[in-house]
């Protein structure tokens, strides 16, 4: 039996890559030789909610996890368990992702060595159906049960590991997969040192290629700067090399996030306009609410489709979108659903699926009375909405980033010293880099918000969050 020494890991998570992964159960067991035994086994508090189906496949909940440790609380711990051991999982990069994501969340780097079972299983017991944990333990007639119960996860891996190292002559397949991997050095193109590409920040930021006169080629973002930075001169596709080939600088900026990164690579693109960009110079088009008076001078709402302008008024980057908008302006107006475009029957507008309207449609409200009203409604569209912040990591410990939207335009991005008092959108926008609201940056805050609605502060609590 080996006498090396292995951790089994297993957890639960949420979140999607390239975003943070959060952790909020975790077990450790050990195998040292035949010896299998339980380490470690915990729920984890990921200060923020959780998903449902997290709640539904785990029977975690809010309440349960608010009296767990955080995962900074447990960090040691982890540390501690997994020093001079061999991390081995179903998944076993997924965990180690997972394990990093959380550790680089906390401002420190994570790396150990890994075996996964499922690669095992694959080389060493080859042309199976399903490589899948129930899967192999019904065929291995492995004790199994699938739950929600991590220890009985942990304990059919640890299984299932004892037999792959059975199959194992000398560990052979373990010891090639343990074996670091070798990192290629011949991949700068002659005009740039390699050791100049090594000695790139691993951090979330924009580069830029430039050519002999330091013209700006091609700008793009990473969460790992020199990451990559290598994998383009990895990429033998014609685009590549051509791009690598006129390359003799490579300048860079450090973000602290990846959201912050993708606003300044937008920002970027649009002030040089890199000829190795292509994506981001299409025309886009939007949908813009815009009042329309018709021939018995009533102010109507109407859905126009538009090439993007940097326009300071909200626009829509789907046609359901600006719907959505527009019932909500409906309702809490009392406009008439026909005079917004939400109904197409002549005469008087039908009553139930939105509030009654005051009769515009049929003359017992007069146009300017109406008019007043739609107003108003454009009012609350254009100045009253979405007025927040989206704090982010900062490029050091010592800082928070934090992004500013006002009536549903970006204005920019900055960084708060932790040391500083900020209690208002005064002291905010002291700190402000104001960038252009444009089509790519919309859709880049109304993409991360959807899947982080949590991050979003509004601006009257902008106070109580940063000193949180």
């Amino acid at each position: 039996m080996s006498e090396r020494k292995f951790a089994i890991i297993s957890m639960t998570t949420f979140g999607y890559k390239p975003n943070p992964l959060r952790i909020v159960q975790l077990t450790i067991s050990k195998l040292n030789g035949e010896y299998y035994e339980p380490i470690f086994q915990t729920n984890i508090n990921p200060e923020e909610r959780i998903p449902n189906y997290i709640q539904q496949k785990s029977g975690l909940n809010d309440s349960l996890l608010l009296q767990a440790p955080t995962f900074s609380e447990v960090a040691n711990t982890i540390l501690r368990e997994l020093d001079d051991h061999i991390l081995v999982g179903h998944n076993a990069s997924f965990l180690h992702y997972a394990l990093q994501s959380e550790f680089k969340y906390l401002g420190y780097s994570f790396k150990t060595p890994q075996l996964c079972s499922v690669r095992l299983a694959k080389k060493l017991i080859p042309n199976m159906t399903s490589y899948e944990l129930p899967y192999l333990s019904s065929v291995l007639n492995i004790p199994y049960t699938e739950s929600n119960n991590l220890d009985d996860d942990n304990a059919a891996v640890a299984i299932l590991f004892q037999r792959l190292i059975l199959l194992d002559d000398d560990e052979m397949v373990i010891s090639k997969f343990l074996e670091p991997k070798v990192e290629k050095e011949n991949i700068a193109p002659k005009n740039i040192a390699y050791q100049k590409l090594n000695s790139l920040p691993n951090s979330p930021g924009i580069y830029k290629f430039q050519d002999e006169r330091a013209e700006v080629l091609y700008v793009g973002k990473a969460k790992d700067i020199k990451k990559r930075v290598l994998s383009h001169f990895y990429n033998s596709s014609e685009k590549e090399i051509t791009l690598c080939d006129a390359t003799y600088h490579i300048d860079f900026e450090t973000t602290g996030s990846e959201l912050i990164a993708l606003l300044r690579e937008a920002d970027l693109i649009n002030k040089l306009d890199p000829p190795f960009n292509y994506i981001q110079k299409k025309s886009y088009v939007t949908y813009h609410i815009v009042p329309q008076k018709n021939r018995k001078g009533i102010l109507e709402l109407k859905i126009e489709r538009r090439p993007f302008q940097h326009s300071p008024t909200e626009i829509f980057l789907k046609r359901g979108d600006a719907i959505k908008r527009l019932i909500e302006l409906t309702k809490k107006f009392r406009l008439c659903p026909l005079q917004t475009g939400l109904k197409s029957k002549l005469g008087r507008c039908t009553h139930g699926e939105y509030n009654d309207c005051d009769g515009v449609c049929t003359g017992e409200e007069t146009a300017g009375i109406y008019n007043e009203k739609v107003e108003s409604a454009l009012e609350y569209l254009n100045n009253e909405n979405d007025n927040y912040v989206l704090f982010e990591k900062g490029r050091t410990k010592e800082e928070r980033g934090f992004v500013l939207v006002l009536h549903g335009v970006y204005q920019g991005f900055g960084f708060l010293d932790n040391s500083q008092s900020v209690s208002s959108l005064e002291d905010l926008k002291d700190m402000l880099d104001p960038k252009k609201h444009s089509y790519h940056t919309a859709k880049i805050i109304s993409s991360y918000t959807q899947r982080n609605p949590w991050k979003i502060k509004p601006l009257e609590k902008v106070g109580f969050f940063l000193k949180s």
